[in-house]
Parts: structure tokens; sequence; C-alpha cells
């Protein structure tokens, strides 16, 4: 339970978030970490490197008060190449920030935590910004990977003639030899 109370949503859809991309992780093989479905579009192994960088970037500023980078500047590029696409040390420190960033939700109040948002997202944000989307920002991005991520997978098990691993049968979806 959070210190504040009402933060205990927060913490409720974050911790489920990181449960169910971190569910979606297990098992995956290096070739399907770096199997592409389409030549132009991103493996999981680009996505899990995606989610390191921007979770470091969530945890930063719930902890320490970071503005969340609005542009890209040279020296933001520089950090941003030096994380190597590696996917298993991805996944370790991606883990790690996930559970750094809920601890310290953990810990907030629902003022701070608006207090902590006008801070680090400021007005290059514009006005789309939630009072505390500080506090909801991860998980939606989290989540938004996560469907990307079980697509890949799903892709990737069909196309080798093996089931799908998430919802393979699931019923508001025509089998493939009926779809229109």
């Amino acid at each position: 339970m959070a210190a504040d109370e009402s933060v205990d949503v927060l913490l409720e859809v974050n911790e489920r978030a990181w449960k169910l991309l971190k569910d979606s992780l297990v098992d995956v093989s290096d070739d399907e970490a770096n199997w592409r479905p389409h030549p132009l579009g991103n493996n999981i192994n680009d996505i899990v490197r995606h989610l390191r960088i921007e979770g470091e970037w969530h945890r930063d500023s719930l902890v320490h008060g970071a503005a969340m980078p609005a542009e890209v500047t040279p020296a933001l590029q520089a950090r941003i190449d030096a994380i190597p696409f590696d996917y298993a040390g991805n996944v370790s420190t991606l883990e790690k920030v996930v559970i750094e960033f809920i601890a310290a939700l953990g810990t907030t109040t629902m003022e701070a935590l608006a207090a902590r948002t006008s801070v680090v997202y400021g007005s290059a944000f514009g006005p789309q910004i939630s009072k505390r989307f500080l506090g909801h920002h991860q998980e939606q991005h989290l989540t938004l990977h996560c469907g990307q991520i079980r697509t890949i997978r799903n892709l990737y098990r069909k196309s080798r003639g093996e089931p799908a691993p998430f919802f393979p049968d699931n019923p508001t979806f025509p089998p493939a030899a009926t779809a229109r």
C-alpha cells in the first residue's frame, strides 16, 4: 500500500503493466528477439531497448525530478546511442528501473506527483498532459509496447507453423483461411 492511499490505483496499474510485459518476454529466443515481421519494422530487441531507455527517464523523473526529454540534443543522442542492442541486458536493466519506479511511486502522494509532473514535463509537452501524468505514463508506455511484443511473437510463431502464444483461439477473429 502506498504512503498516500489514493496512489494505490497507480501502483496497481503500473505493477500490472510490468507483470504483463515481463510475462510476454518469457522464453524469447535470440532469433525471436531479433526477428522483424517487416524489414522496416521494429523487433522485440529494439522495443526492449527503447523501453529500457524511456524507463530510465521515467524513474529519474519520479525519483530525482529530472526533466523528461522533450527534444533530442546531440548530448542526449550520444547517451541513447551508447545503449547497446543487448536483449538480455536491456530486459534486466528494464526490470530494475521499473521496480525502482514502482517503489518510488509507492512513497509519493498525489499532491507531490502533481507537482513533480508539472516540473518534469513542463510546458514543452503541452496541455494534453494530465495533472498526474508521471504516475501513469510509464504504465501506458509498457502496455502499448506489450501489445506490440505479443503481436510480433504471435507472428513469429505462426510464420513457423506453430501456435500463437497469446490468445491463439480468440473467437472474435476469423480463422486465417476464412478472413476477408
